[in-house]
Formats: structure tokens, sequence, C-alpha cells
């Protein structure tokens, strides 16, 4: 179970959550399973940029389940089980934050961002925590505006990112409809596209949305990139979530 509705950015935030499990575990690899989908999860998601110092997601295990206790990996190499218990909780963690997301203070619509083939995985990761904080970017989504220069804007000023992590030759930026429909192209390796108005529209009225940032040109390792991809979950920022908070009184 977790709770969060508002001032939700990483690390958590105002954020609480307890996941409890049967598996026979030692302490030692659960904390390493709980760190590694911490990442994925609770600190992949945002809903207004803002954090407190309220943060806590909390593991327990009681070896009920019994059978061969599961143990942190030797050196490099992961058994089996504890590869299958740390798949299975970061699924699990992964949806627990994305409702947190889907439950934000005047949320109207879900978003998926997705970075690609960026030459490391935490440039990739910062590139989208930043999409993801941008006011501005949030604003478009709410008014269901196809403004890829607030999204490029926020790839361009990203901080922390390793050199030569973003070139505009190489940028693309599309909207991936979630019903499986072709993707609509933004910018393809810097050039903007000819956008089709009615259809960005169609895909704007939907909840949910995703926007994949490629970095590579859309080619996997082009120019050097390693193919790296980190995926964020936020909201929009509507005029509700501005009652909400503006009306809030301590």
């Amino acid at each position: 179970m977790t709770k969060g509705a508002g001032m939700i950015h990483p690390n958590m935030a105002t954020l609480l959550g307890v996941v409890c499990t049967d598996a026979a575990v030692e302490p030692a690899a659960l904390q390493s399973i709980l760190k590694y989908s911490v990442n994925r999860s609770f600190n992949s998601i945002s809903i207004d940029g803002d954090t407190s110092t309220n943060d806590t997601i909390a593991v327990l295990a009681n070896g009920a389940a019994g059978g061969e206790t599961v143990r942190a990996p030797s050196g490099s190499e992961a058994s089996a089980d504890y590869q299958a218990l740390q798949s299975v909780f970061t699924d699990f963690t992964q949806e627990l934050s994305q409702l947190v997301v889907r439950d934000g203070e005047g949320a109207t619509k879900f978003v998926t961002v997705r970075v690609r083939n960026s030459p490391d995985y935490e440039s990739a990761r910062l590139i989208a925590s930043t999409i993801a904080r941008s006011p501005l970017v949030k604003t478009a989504l709410y008014g269901k505006d196809a403004n890829w220069g607030r999204i490029l804007c926020a790839v361009g000023y990203t901080q922390g990112v390793r050199d030569g992590t973003v070139v505009p030759e190489r940028t693309s930026v599309s909207f991936r409809p979630v019903d499986g429909s072709p993707i609509l192209k933004l910018l393809v390796n810097g050039e903007p596209e000819t956008v089709d108005e009615e259809r960005a529209s169609a895909i704007l009225q939907n909840e949910d949305l995703e926007i994949e940032v490629d970095l590579g040109g859309g080619e996997k390792g082009a120019a050097g990139c390693g193919g790296e991809d980190a995926v964020y979950w936020f909201c929009d920022f509507s005029h509700e979530y501005v009652t909400i908070n503006g009306d809030y009184r301590t």
C-alpha cells in the first residue's frame, strides 16, 4: 500500500509505502532489491516537482512461503531466484507508484516519458526527470498542445548529463499513442515535422500519453550512443491543482 497525492518528486517526497512478502529472503538481498526497484518506480515519478522530508518505503518479509532463502548476489553473479524476485518486486512497485501519479492533485493526464539511446542510464534518467518537472511541458499537455519545443527545451537545460549526450542533429521527439496506432513524429534528427494537428489533438484528448525522446536520432547505437533508456511517469498541471493548493491553509 502507498499514499501520496501532492509534493511528489524524487527522492519520494511526501510519500509513504509498505510492501509485504512471504518470500524467504535475507535482509541484504531484500535491501538490494528494494533499492533497485525504488529507483525505477517511486524515484521515477513526479506530480508537481516539490519534495519534503517525509518519505518512507519499507518492505517486510516473513519467509512463510518457505523454500530456499534468496540471498544477495555474490560478486556480479545473481541467482535465478534473486533475479525473479527483483523482477516481480520492480513490476509491483512500478504499478503502485503509477497509481500515485494517477491520483495526483488535479491530474487529468497520466504521462510516460521515455528517453532512449542515451550514452548512460543516469543521463537518460536526468533528462526524463527534467521533462517531468517542467511546468511548461505540464501545462501544454493540460492544454492539449503538441508543443515539442517545450519538451526539447527541457532536454537542453538538463543539468548533470554526460558531455555529448544531447546533440541537436540526433535528437527526435514523438508522441506514442497508447492505443497502439503509429507514433506521431514531432521532431526528427533536430528537424521539425509537419504535424497533423487534427491527429495530435485526438491523441491529446486521451488520459494516457507517452512521450518518446530519442537521443540517437532513432537509431540504436547511432553516433556512439550506448542505447541506455530511462522512464519517468508524471501528470499535467491543471486549474484544479492551483485551486487545491491555493485554497490550502496551514
